[in-house]
């Protein structure tokens, strides 16, 4: 009679087999990828990169150039009328201000309240006067999805400011409904270096946009305009 190997057995067993199958995929299959590039460029480790701090669920956010923030915009954010309507928002505030910045958002899904799946946040970076009026709005575009095995999916944006000091994150009414649609890993057939063939298949992810959520910030302060992303 055969003995039924335990779960955690079987499970690790799989982790090698997929570590070592990695280890066979050719390295242009990764290197070729601008998406991959333009990622750990902008959100893969750095020697020396702080690491990411959560701010305060209430009140102003002050973020401070190359620290990462971790935010939250919950039922208990405070709400306003902005020109692309009314939302809750969180706001942010620079330790001065700059003339050119790039800021860095991580948008992480979050466990769908109100049913299956996950949930996004789909935010716009509003520019504030002194008087916390709205100067300017700049979307979080394009949203770029990040989907891996054990870590939280993430859909990754820089955006470019100029002149800033005050901020206000917020969503639009709008977005409130739809989805965040896109492939996360198109269909792929390569050689590895076993001389045997592999393939994926397509992954299509849609993920629900809602009026609360979770972000990552982190503000690097650039020479000149159109750099930093």
């Amino acid at each position: 009679m055969c003995s039924r190997q335990p779960e955690a057995m079987i499970s690790r067993r799989i982790h090698f087999y997929l570590f070592v199958f990695c280890l066979t995929l050719p390295l242009h299959v990764f290197a070729a990828n601008p998406f991959v590039e333009w990622k750990e460029r902008l959100f893969g480790s750095r020697d020396g990169k702080p690491e990411v701090r959560d701010a305060p669920d209430e009140g102003v956010v002050m973020l401070g150039v190359d620290h990462p923030k971790r935010l939250r915009i919950d039922g208990g954010a405070p709400e306003r009328d902005f020109p692309q309507g009314r939302s809750r928002y969180r706001e942010i505030e620079l330790p001065g201000e700059y003339a050119h910045v790039a800021m860095r958002v991580q948008v992480i899904a979050r466990a769908n309240g109100k049913g299956r799946g996950n949930t996004v946040y789909k935010p716009v970076l509003y520019l504030l006067n002194d008087d916390g009026s709205v100067r300017d709005s700049r979307p979080a575009e394009p949203l770029h999805l990040d989907i891996r095995p054990f870590k939280p999916t993430r859909l990754l944006s820089c955006v470019l400011l100029e002149d800033v000091r005050r901020i206000a994150v917020a969503t639009t009414p709008a977005a409130v409904g739809k989805s965040y649609e896109s492939k996360a890993r198109d269909k792929l057939k390569a050689p590895s270096k076993a001389n045997f063939h592999y393939s994926t298949d397509a992954v299509n992810v849609r993920l629900p946009f809602a009026d609360t959520g979770e972000l990552i910030l982190e503000l690097t302060v650039e020479d000149a305009p159109d750099q930093g992303c």
